[in-house]
């Protein structure tokens, strides 16, 4: 997922590295990505088995020390493996769409 973050912030412009750095943790935090991963629920933008793969992962979250709630990181880890599930089964399209569907969300909070 942070590829795809870095790719398109690149898209946009050239930016200091620090900046850069800063602008593609905005979009990749635990808490940001919890925060996707509630949106997309609330917004009924997934398929079942899409929900059933991100509970999955959710589910099997272990605790971390890295700063973020465990709540937060759990749900996470939920959209992670999403993301990672559908690359792996080759719908590379999907996940894209679901990470700019994020991307938005995030860039909608500020």
């Amino acid at each position: 997922m942070s590829l795809v973050i870095r790719r398109m912030l690149l898209e946009k412009g050239d930016m200091p590295v620090e900046k850069f750095h800063k602008a593609s943790v905005r979009y990749v935090s635990a808490d940001a990505q919890a925060a996707v991963h509630d949106a997309l629920l609330e917004k009924t933008f997934l398929s079942d088995e899409e929900k059933e793969v991100m509970h999955r992962g959710k589910n099997h979250a272990h605790p971390t020390g890295r700063g973020a709630n465990f709540a937060s990181y759990k749900r996470a880890t939920g959209l992670e493996s999403l993301i990672g599930y559908l690359y792996m089964a080759g719908r590379t399209e999907r996940a894209d769409e679901i990470i700019r569907f994020g991307a938005e969300y995030v860039e909608g909070s500020k």
